[in-house]
């Protein structure tokens, strides 16, 4: 489980949850507190309870520490998502590499990536895209701009 999926069904639970990633430990958040539960960010299987009695009256909290386990029990690679980065091929805001989904096809535009439009590339997305001979860039002369 990514740690993205894990906050997202956690937050689904109460909007009274939130996540704290300090230090790289996973930290639920209830109601501005943190402590009472946290996945080590530096260990497989590594799911603690600060206080147990804290723990087991916040809502859901059979369903949270599920969710946590399974998130405890994933490999600590598999966790984060993998960065996503903005192909930037000519100065201006619409000078990023856009592809269209449905055809494939190249164009230069903005970073707004929608429904129709691809403009974030993992790493091995832009590998790939090295490789088709219908890509008309020199790779050498085109920037790399991380994607949020």
């Amino acid at each position: 489980m990514k740690y993205s999926e894990a906050e997202k069904r956690i937050k689904a639970l109460s909007s009274k949850y939130g996540i704290d990633m300090e230090d790289g430990d996973f930290n639920v958040v209830y109601n501005g507190n943190t402590g009472s539960i946290y996945i080590n960010g530096n260990y497989e299987y590594s799911l603690h309870t600060g206080n147990i009695r804290e723990f087991s009256v916040l809502p859901f909290s059979r369903k949270l520490y599920m969710i946590l386990a399974e998130l405890a029990v994933t490999p600590l690679d598999e966790r984060a998502e993998e960065k996503k980065h903005y192909v930037k091929i000519f100065d201006g805001g619409l000078g990023y590499l856009n592809i269209d989904i449905s055809t494939g096809n190249m164009t230069a535009g903005s970073v707004r990536e929608t429904e129709f439009l691809k403009t974030k590339f993992t790493n091995e997305a832009i590998e790939q895209l090295k490789q088709r001979d219908d890509v008309p860039l020199n790779w050498d002369e085109v920037t790399f701009e991380e994607a949020n």
